[in-house]
């Protein structure tokens, strides 16, 4: 399974009818963060499937979130993309969707990130992705488009477990940010949820997650060093300091 590549396979089914684009998510690794438990930061979807090949279950853990326009509190478990799903762990700190205006530094939906937390104490620390999506939906419930995750399946390894996390990030590369913007130029009309699925019989330890956030590419300096968007508040900071150090140089100059 390990080797297997990963097999893009639009479903036929949407709530809008229509079939949504398919497009690809890129993984880059990043710095390693603490304090990113449940509860802690924006998760999307968390699933736990602790049954190995043989055993009461089928070896495979997945799960996903999609947006309910009826109670958004509580996210529908509809998949697609052909995951199976199933291994959700339900709850607030769990399952979520969010409006995209409250996603931290978010200004633009093409900024748009996950990232996926491995706690596999018990499988040799890692655990074989083979699909992940991010999907955006718009107020009525409808699916506005997927972005997936196209390459082969990845063994993603346990970084620490339970609130550290950071490295196995997936951004959507340049044309498929536009595409996101443009789907959603509003982000206070937009929603996004997303889904996950590991191989048959690579997990067995603790529960996976992926939570959302606003992200940085490799081409715009997000390559190792965290790569989060800085909030409108740091960037003001930050023009101010550099206007204030321009003055000073002008003023040091006439001297």
């Amino acid at each position: 399974m390990k080797s297997t590549v990963l097999k893009l396979t639009v479903t036929a089914a949407c709530l809008t009818g229509a079939a949504p684009a398919f497009a690809n998510l890129v993984y880059q690794t990043a710095a390693q963060q603490t304090g990113t438990g449940l509860g802690a930061v924006q998760t999307v979807v968390t699933v736990q499937d602790n049954n190995v090949p043989g055993g009461s279950d089928n070896g495979v853990e997945s799960g996903c979130s999609a947006y309910n326009s009826a109670n958004p509190a509580t996210p529908l478990q509809t998949c697609y993309n052909s995951l199976q799903g199933g291994d959700n762990i339900a709850g607030s700190a769990g399952t979520n969707t969010y409006l995209l205006s409250d996603i931290a530094g978010l200004t633009n939906a093409g900024q748009l990130g996950f990232v996926v937390n491995i706690s596999e104490p018990g499988q040799g620390n890692t655990a074989t992705l083979t699909n992940l999506y991010l999907a955006l939906f718009d107020l009525n419930g409808n699916l506005l488009d997927t972005f997936s995750y196209a390459g082969p399946a990845l063994d993603l390894t346990d970084t620490g477990g339970t609130g550290q996390s950071g490295t196995h990030r997936f951004v959507l590369d340049a044309t498929q940010a536009a595409l996101a913007a443009q789907d959603c130029n509003d982000l206070t009309q937009c929603a996004v949820g997303g889904g996950i699925q590991f191989g048959f019989g690579t997990t067995s330890g603790d529960f996976e997650t992926v939570y959302v956030g606003a992200f940085l590419r490799n081409d715009e300096g997000g390559g190792g060093t965290g790569g989060e968007v800085p909030e409108p508040a740091s960037l003001a900071l930050l023009g101010a300091g550099a206007a204030a150090l321009g003055a000073l140089r002008r003023r040091n100059a006439k001297k």
